[in-house]
């Protein structure tokens, strides 16, 4: 049963014309013994029993035989259509013309974040402190915190996150700094005022 199998499996190698062209392994030409056709067996059938695939004749493949023939390895197959690498479409348009183009990625949806907006206006309340701060800082801290419940709920468009969140903290920070100079400089005036009397 194990022969019969074998002979098989040896058959329905021969019968496809790609296997007999494209062999990666060693192989050896031998002759049917019945109707003289000349067949490629591969060096791991050696000794096993084969089937001629022109007359269905089965025999043992045997290397050693006067008939036999060694061929080199064969070229590799060719790839298949799937295995072949796709060429990248080019980034430009060369054609300008309005048609739908799959590669662009589709507008967010949602509101336009405001990102840019708050980010300049956390900086500005830092980097020019005293004088834009009292403006700037607070309305960065309150227009970043309405924009990232926005963004969160999935109303606003996610990809401003960042600066909203970048913008949000340095106007904390200046108007905590703000804060923190109005108190000190109340205590200090008031701290005069007592010293003085």
């Amino acid at each position: 049963m194990r022969d019969e199998n074998l002979a098989w499996s040896i058959s329905s190698f021969f019968l496809h014309p790609s296997s007999l062209v494209y062999m990666d392994t060693m192989a050896e030409i031998i002759n049917c013994p019945a109707c003289a056709r000349k067949l490629h067996v591969p060096e791991s059938f050696y000794g096993q029993t084969v089937q001629c695939p022109e007359c269905a004749h089965q025999f043992v493949a045997d290397p050693h035989a006067s008939s036999v023939q060694t061929t080199p390895p064969g070229p590799k197959a060719p790839p298949q259509e799937d295995e072949l690498p796709r060429r990248r479409r080019p980034d430009y348009d060369d054609d300008l013309d309005d048609d739908f183009d799959e590669r662009r990625p589709l507008r967010r949806p949602g509101i336009p974040h405001r990102g840019g907006t708050i980010l300049a206006l956390g900086i500005i309340s830092l980097v020019i402190f005293p004088y834009t701060t009292v403006v700037c800082g607070p309305l960065a801290w309150i227009m970043g915190n309405a924009d990232l419940a926005e963004i969160r709920a999935g109303r606003m468009d996610q990809g401003g996150e960042g600066m909203v969140q970048a913008g949000r903290v340095l106007g904390m920070i200046s108007t905590i700094l703000m804060l923190a100079g109005i108190v000190l400089l109340c205590g200090m005036v008031g701290l005069f005022a007592l010293t003085a009397h």
